[in-house]
């Protein structure tokens, strides 16, 4: 787990002649299994997160909280809205500015919505390690800018 970590966070950023940075080698060896564990566990526990039900509008709730408890700040996240079958939900989106590129954007993102069960793999996997690698990046400067992405809508044909 902790190298295909590695090669997500760092893949985009090698892609583009990144500078090595020690730093990323150092939190690469900070991914814990256990709070990958702990959110994919909460994730779950939201049940069905059909687009714009109570359950997905808990779970966007969540997953804010989640990155405010990491650090990031309220101007560091954007929502944003959109309508399908009568319904709103939203997008969540976490802006991690860059030093040196801040005009250049890695994307690192997945849905959190679900329509056959809790979505435990389908994408609670995908968003629990997207909240360990927005967790392990808050403090660390990084050239490019990163917008970390959780997609409402998918399940509906990518209409988040």
């Amino acid at each position: 787990m902790k190298n295909l970590l590695f090669a997500v966070l760092f893949s985009g950023f090698l892609a583009n002649s990144q500078t090595y940075n020690q730093n990323y080698a150092e939190r690469s060896n900070l991914v814990s299994q256990q709070n990958i564990n702990t959110y994919l566990l909460e994730f779950e526990n939201f049940g069905v997160k059909t687009t714009g039900s109570v359950a997905n509008n808990n779970t966007y709730a969540w997953l804010k909280n989640k990155y405010l408890s990491f650090g990031y700040s309220e101007s560091e996240i954007s929502k944003d809205n959109f309508s399908y079958g009568g319904q709103t939900s939203s997008n969540l989106i976490v802006t991690k500015t860059g030093t040196k590129y801040p005009n250049t954007f890695i994307i690192i993102c997945g849905h959190y919505d679900t329509v056959n069960g809790p979505g435990t793999n389908d994408n609670g996997s995908g968003i629990a390690v997207i909240l360990e690698v927005a967790r392990l990046l808050k403090n660390i400067n990084t050239e490019y800018s990163i917008y970390f992405i959780n997609f409402s809508g998918e399940e509906q044909g990518l209409i988040g």
